[in-house]
This record gives C-alpha cells, sequence and structure tokens, in this order.
C-alpha cells in the first residue's frame, strides 16, 4: 500500500498537468500578444497570464472573464475558441493627466511594506542558490511597417524586403547557462551553450543577460548599461507617484496593481511601469519597467516575474526585454521601419540553498563560456529550450547562417573589434590609427605612419613598426615592436621593443590598456611641453596573477639626449664635473595592478570587465642600475596610483584619485617627477590633472596628487541637443626636490613644498550630439602658488564627452 500511494498521486498529478489547456491572448487589431491580463474562470480562482499572453486552464472550465489594461472587458466562451487563440478589441483612450486628491495614498502602505521586506526578497541576500536558464533573443524589422507594405506595391525592394521577413527573422541568438549565488558576492555563471545566426563567436553568449539587472531589489537598476534609481529603493515614495490600480484575490494572497513614474519636479534618472505586489511576503510577483522621459532614441521595455520557491522565496522566474531602435532604419521608403529587438530568459531547476558549496570553488570570474558551448548538437538544444522553436526560427538559422559564410559575416565582426582598437585591417596588415596623427605642446603636429601583422597572417604574434615627424621639434622617430601571445585566456604575453623616439621628461610610463577614447592619460599627452629624445631597447612578459590581477616584469636599455638646453650636472666636486647632456640608462621594473573585487565575463579568449564599487590600484617599481654596460645613474622609482568611482543614490557619481611618485638618487630631470599639468586657457579639460598649473611649471622628487571630482546628476530638459550637468573639481598636490636646482639643473622650475591647491566648476554637455557632449569649465589656483592678481588665477576651459 505504502508504494501504492506514491503512484497514485504522482498519476493524478500528471492527470491534473495534462488536462490543462494553453490559451493565447492577442490584440484583435495587431495580434500581438498581450501581457498579464487578469482571468477568472467561471470554476477556480482568478489569476494573472503572463508577459507572452499565454494563460493555462484547468479542465471543467468552460468560460472565463478577461480584464486587462487597454483592450475591452470580455467573457469568454472556451468552447467557441478556435486555434486556443483568444483575441481581445483594443480601447481607444484619451491621455488624461493623473490628479491625485488629498489624503493618504493607499498604495504608499503597500510600497512602504515592500521596501520594508526588501532585504528578505531579494534573491542576492541571505540564501545562496543555483539554477539553469535558456535565454531566447530575436531582432527583427517593426512588425507594423511590414504589415504597412502596400498590397499592389510593384517596387522590387519592397517585395522583397516583404518576402525576406515573412520567411525568417533579422537575427536570433539563444543561450543556455548554469549559475551559482553564495552570498554576499560570490557569483559564477557558466554558459553551456550558446548559438547566434550568422556568426560563431561567445562575445554575443550573454547578450539576453546583459539587457537588465536580475532582481528588482537593488537601489540602482540597470537598462541597457544606463543606471536609474528604483521606485523600490528607501525614500522610493518620495521621488515617485503611485498609483494602485487594480486587486486581485487568489486564495489566501492578493496582488496589488500599482502604477508607477518620478513625481513632477524630480531630477533623477527614474523609470515607469507597474509594481505587482504579493501580500505574501509583500513582494514583488511581477514588474514591468522603462526609461522615464529617456530622449536616446532607443526605447526599452522590460518585465521580470517571480515566483515562490517551496513557499518560501520568491525568485526570478522569467527575465523579458524589448528594445525598439528608433535611429536604425532599414528603408525610408517604409514608415517606421525601425529594429526591435525581442527576448527572454527563463530560469528553472531553481534550488534555494544547495548543498555542497565552498567559497574557495569561487573566483572574480562570474561568467565564463564553456570551451564546447558553441558546438552544442541540435538533439541537445531541443532538451534545453521551454518552448520548440518555430519553422520560422529554424529558418533565420539557415538563412541567416548561409548568408554569413556568403558575406564572411564572421571576419566583419572581427574587422569592427580591430577598429574598436584604433586599426584598420588591410588583409594580412592592421594600419595603426593612433599612428597617423598625434599633437603636443613639444612636437607640435605629429605626422606619421604604422603597420603591424593582422591575425589572418599570425594568430598568436604581432609584429610591427611606425615612423613619424613633427612639425614643431623638425624630428623623425620611428620604432618597431613584436607581441608574442603565449597564453590568450590568461593574458601572458612577451613584448619586445626598440625605439628612436622622444620621451616625457619626468614622466611616468604603464604598460599600455586598450585603446579607448575616454583614457585620460591620451588627453592628457596633448599637454607634454618638455620631452627628451630617447633610444629605447625593452622586453616585458605580463600575464593575469588573477582574474582582476595583473603583474609585468619590464627591462630595458635606454640612451638619452636632453632638449631645450637642458643639462644636468652630477653631486661632486663642481668644479672637475662637467654638465650632463647625454647619458645612458639600465633599469628592471616590477608593475602590478590590482582592481579590487572586480567582476569579470570569460567569453573565449576575450576577458571583459563588469566594473567595481572598489578602489583600482596601479604599483611601479624602477630600478637603476648604474655600471650595467655603460649606464651612468642608480636610482630607485615608485609610482602608484589608487582610484574609485562611488555612486550616490540621487546625488550623482563621485571620483577620486590619489597619485603617489619617489624618487631616490640623484639623477636628471628625465628621472623626477613631473607635475600632472593641463593648466591653458581654452583648451581642454582632462580629469585627475591639474587644470591650473602650467606644463612642466613643478618638478619634484617625491610627490602626491589628490584629485576628486563629483559629477551631479544631468538636469533633465526636454531638448535632445541639451543635458547639462554639474561637475565639482578639487586637486591637492605636494612636492619636494631633494636636490639643489640651481647648481644641478640648468633650467628654473618650482616645486609642491607649500601644497598646491585649485578648485572649480564645470558644466558638461550644454550641446549634445548623438553621443558626444561639449560644456564648459572654469578653474581657480589659490594657496602659496596663486598669483596676486587674482584674474591671472582663472583658467577657463572646454570639456568634451563620449558616452561609450
Amino acid at each position: 500500500m505504502k508504494k501504492i500511494a506514491p503512484i497514485v498521486l504522482f498519476v493524478f498529478i500528471a492527470t491534473v498537468s495534462f488536462s490543462q489547456k494553453t490559451y493565447f491572448i492577442k490584440n484583435n487589431f495587431n495580434g500581438d500578444p498581450i501581457p498579464f491580463v487578469k482571468v477568472k474562470p467561471n470554476i477556480g480562482t482568478p489569476f494573472l497570464g503572463d508577459i507572452d499572453g499565454i494563460i493555462k486552464i484547468s479542465e471543467g472550465v468552460n468560460s472565463i472573464e478577461i480584464i486587462g489594461n487597454g483592450v475591452k472587458d470580455s467573457l469568454v466562451i472556451l468552447s467557441n475558441v478556435v486555434d486556443f487563440t483568444i483575441y481581445l478589441t483594443p480601447l481607444i483612450k484619451e491621455i488624461q493627466s493623473i490628479n491625485v486628491s488629498a489624503g493618504e495614498n493607499p498604495a504608499h502602505r503597500i510600497i512602504d511594506l515592500a521596501i520594508e521586506n526588501r532585504k528578505k526578497n531579494n534573491p542576492l541576500d541571505n540564501d545562496a542558490f543555483r539554477y539553469e536558464s535558456y535565454s531566447k533573443f530575436i531582432f527583427d524589422v517593426n512588425k507594423d511597417a511590414i504589415d504597412g507594405i502596400p498590397e499592389g506595391t510593384t517596387d522590387s525592394n519592397l517585395l522583397q524586403i516583404k518576402s525576406f521577413f515573412g520567411q525568417q527573422y533579422l537575427l536570433m541568438m539563444e543561450s543556455a547557462s548554469i549559475r551559482t549565488f553564495m552570498p554576499p558576492s560570490r557569483d559564477q555563471e557558466e554558459i553551456t551553450a550558446y548559438k547566434v545566426s550568422g556568426f560563431d563567436t561567445p562575445l554575443l553568449s550573454t547578450f539576453a543577460n546583459e539587457m537588465q539587472s536580475f532582481s528588482f531589489y537593488e537601489n540602482q537598476f540597470q537598462l541597457l548599461g544606463k543606471t536609474y534609481i528604483n521606485p523600490i529603493a528607501f525614500g522610493g515614495t518620495k521621488r515617485y507617484l503611485f498609483i494602485l490600480e487594480d486587486t486581485t484575490v487568489v486564495n489566501q494572497d492578493t496582488t496589488f496593481t500599482i502604477f508607477y513614474r518620478p513625481r513632477k519636479g524630480k531630477n533623477f534618472e527614474g523609470m515607469t511601469g507597474h509594481l505587482y505586489i504579493n501580500t505574501n511576503g509583500y513582494a514583488i510577483e511581477k514588474v514591468t519597467a522603462s526609461p522615464f522621459e529617456d530622449s536616446t532614441g532607443t526605447e526599452i521595455v522590460i518585465v521580470q516575474e517571480y515566483e515562490l520557491i517551496n513557499g518560501k522565496k520568491w525568485f526570478p522566474s522569467k527575465l523579458s526585454t524589448e528594445i525598439s531602435m528608433k535611429g536604425l532604419v532599414l528603408s525610408t521608403k517604409m514608415k517606421d521601419a525601425y529594429i526591435q529587438g525581442k527576448g527572454s530568459t527563463y530560469i528553472k531547476n531553481i534550488i534555494i540553498n544547495p548543498e555542497g558549496l565552498r567559497k574557495r570553488d569561487f573566483d572574480n570570474v562570474s561568467v565564463i563560456t564553456n570551451e564546447n558551448a558553441g558546438t552544442v548538437k541540435d538533439e541537445e538544444w531541443d532538451s534545453l529550450r521551454v518552448y520548440t522553436i518555430n519553422d520560422k526560427e529554424k529558418r533565420t538559422y539557415e538563412m541567416i547562417d548561409s548568408l554569413s559564410k556568403a558575406e564572411k559575416l564572421d571576419k566583419k565582426l572581427d574587422l569592427l573589434g580591430t577598429l574598436g582598437q584604433g586599426k584598420i585591417p588591410m588583409g594580412y596588415f592592421n594600419l595603426d590609427l593612433t599612428r597617423l596623427l598625434d599633437f603636443n605642446l613639444y612636437e607640435g603636429y605629429r605626422f606619421g605612419v604604422g603597420l603591424e601583422t593582422s591575425k589572418k597572417m599570425m594568430k598568436n604574434a604581432t609584429i610591427g613598426g611606425y615612423y613619424a615627424w613633427a612639425n614643431r621639434d623638425k624630428d623623425t622617430k620611428y620604432g618597431g615592436y613584436s607581441v608574442i601571445h603565449l597564453n590568450r585566456k590568461n593574458g601572458i604575453k612577451i613584448n619586445l621593443r626598440y625605439q628612436q623616439d622622444v620621451a616625457e621628461r619626468g614622466g611616468t610610463s604603464y604598460q599600455k590598456d586598450l585603446f579607448s577614447l575616454n583614457s585620460t592619460s591620451m588627453y592628457r599627452h596633448l599637454f607634454i611641453k618638455n620631452m627628451d629624445k630617447q633610444r629605447l631597447g625593452e622586453m616585458a612578459f605580463s600575464g593575469n596573477i588573477n582574474s582582476n590581477m595583473k603583474i609585468s616584469l619590464i627591462g630595458n636599455y635606454q640612451r638619452i639626449w636632453t632638449t631645450d638646453g637642458y643639462n644636468y650636472t652630477p653631486p661632486g666636486d663642481y668644479v672637475m664635473v662637467l654638465p650632463v647632456s647625454e647619458f645612458d640608462l639600465a633599469e628592471t621594473s616590477l608593475e602590478f595592478s590590482w582592481n579590487i573585487r572586480e567582476k569579470v565575463m570569460q567569453l573565449g579568449n576575450n576577458r571583459i570587465s563588469k566594473g567595481t564599487k572598489f578602489p583600482k590600484i596601479k604599483v611601479k617599481i624602477t630600478k637603476g642600475w648604474k655600471g650595467w654596460f655603460e649606464s651612468d645613474f642608480d636610482y630607485l622609482r615608485l609610482n602608484t596610483e589608487i582610484q574609485q568611482d562611488i555612486s550616490l543614490r540621487g546625488v550623482g557619481k563621485l571620483s577620486w584619485t590619489l597619485m603617489g611618485s619617489l624618487t631616490q638618487g640623484s639623477t636628471p630631470l628625465f628621472l623626477m617627477n613631473a607635475g600632472i599639468a593641463t593648466g591653458i586657457n581654452w583648451n581642454l579639460s582632462v580629469m585627475n590633472t591639474f587644470e591650473t598649473m602650467r606644463p612642466s611649471e613643478f618638478y619634484s622628487s617625491k610627490q602626491a596628487a589628490f584629485f576628486t571630482r563629483l559629477n551631479l546628476n544631468a538636469i533633465k530638459t526636454k531638448a535632445k541637443w541639451n543635458e547639462p550637468q554639474f561637475s565639482i573639481h578639487h586637486a591637492i598636490g605636494y612636492g619636494e626636490l631633494n636636490q639643489s636646482i640651481n647648481n644641478q639643473h640648468s633650467i628654473a622650475f618650482k616645486t609642491m613644498e607649500k601644497g598646491f591647491f585649485e578648485g572649480g566648476l564645470i558644466l558638461n554637455n550644454v550641446l549634445v550630439v548623438n553621443a558626444m557632449g561639449v560644456g564648459i569649465g572654469g578653474f581657480y589656483r589659490y594657496g602659496s602658488y596663486s598669483d596676486n592678481d587674482w584674474k591671472k588665477n582663472i583658467v577657463p576651459k572646454i570639456t568634451f564627452s563620449i558616452a561609450l
């Protein structure tokens, strides 16, 4: 009897499950699914449909009442339904302003309870978990544009477009993963399978998951990489307007439907949508969200659905995203022919507090692609999918894959990646765009050319060279280099270079990072005034110790020729010692970088940072060896840099940087430390520099600088060309020189023993064009190194920003 009972129970559950019928709720006008309809069956309790307009009806129910936002309430006799599809008629309503009457807002009590229980309900707090997920994302042309093509058109282009998009989508991608999490922050997701029509790259394997934050309980929520303040963050009822729209009772629980949007007059990045709060724990059952008054031209709407696991913990079960890229139009012959993307991530097999988790099983790689993820067979895909793909989706893979081979789309994707590194592919070689034109105060305009081998010639090695000439110093420069990749996944490589060039007097150079238009060092380079000629031969070995730690071992030999009449007199009997304008250096260096608690994604051989809230540290220790070959100086140089960005909810972002440098030993200014100066009127403002300090005004043997910048939230305007945003700048510097300036160095300069101080106010994005913004700033020098004429302490500047 004991053995029969479980079998009977299983048969009963199976019978109930299979007796349910699935119906699709669609808009009678355009055939689109209608999400989150309220369903009242004639037998049983009311419930809500899902985002795809799918409802499941138990056996015995012969009629249902359906209530939905924007559609007529309908009583449906199920025996009259054809093909399990129920069509509802949309309502045409005039948009009316929302009037809130005096008295207590009934929605506030519910929202306050949701905020109070936020930590308990947050899936990323308190409990460990493991789950499996399946994601599908499809890009297509706006359906209304295709339907709007006249039936009798003779335009061959329109007919071709209609035929193409009637049979397949523009792009389709799928992925499957297993994620394990241990609070507070140990996280690892393994991509076990991915498939992208037309492409074979793991870089797109996380696309669907990067559209939105995993949970709607964090203070700040991410949409398309942009941060918005959550309506259920602390103080939510002061920032947002909440309207209680509906109440649904299911068994012992009640679901409240609450509309939300930012209050009038509030200046912050907010969202609008609906919250569905369940009285069981006052947790989110469903939520919809989109940016409020977004002017980027890309519209996004997300939906998150939660389910109660084991009657104890609400957990995300489905994350959906819809994007409308209205700036990306397929054809001007069609109305609203912009690209749309739509997809969902289905979360299943959720285990709360799984056994056997250990801290040592986690590292800083939060997402990793399995080596065989891109070669999963169709049979295995069928077991991973939530729904079987239809004929149109199958044809998308077949057609786009064949088109990709014919058009070599994978190679074109590699081309875009190469362009992103500042290089133009030219078959077996790449043209280095960064070498074509440059500028600094010493050289003036620098014209040149740089070529290097591409992956087409050698996959694991690069050989390159460059040649340049500048109009101010009237001199030529040239060099060659090679990079040998021993292990791309772990960043292990050998760098070799030889160059006859110029280098900043008193500057510090770290191993090159990836090319970036937002790099501070690139813009600070424009203001270098004093440079010396350098012949350099160098070898460097570098690799990642950990996912967020990198180390480099460097050895070089240099010959330096000073310029602009600068001479250095070594210590000793100044009658006998002659000034030096040419000298040799032999150096060994250790360079170390650590981005504390940084999370990274390892997608094939590509390591992509997900950022960190904690400080980023760089250290470089350099030893100069006198007597090695013909080297002339013995010294020790230490350079450090610590930087952090701190997000301030409702205020903006605070960035601070601390830099320190030290030179031990008697050396020329080439090995000292120049002040980080960019102080020239009506020039470019550069973050983490002294905006009022003139280039080459200060040199020190030991130096410290502290830069802070508070970027306040942008002021909302209705104009697309204007998004003003204020920033407050402050900088402090201190330096010493343990040498006799007059006797050893032939040029005049200052040190910072009395401290260098400046402040500034910046108005960014006065003019915005696409992703680029231009603004204005004013900076003021004060303290011991300020001028008696206060007007000379003011430095006006132009600001430039690129939103990437």
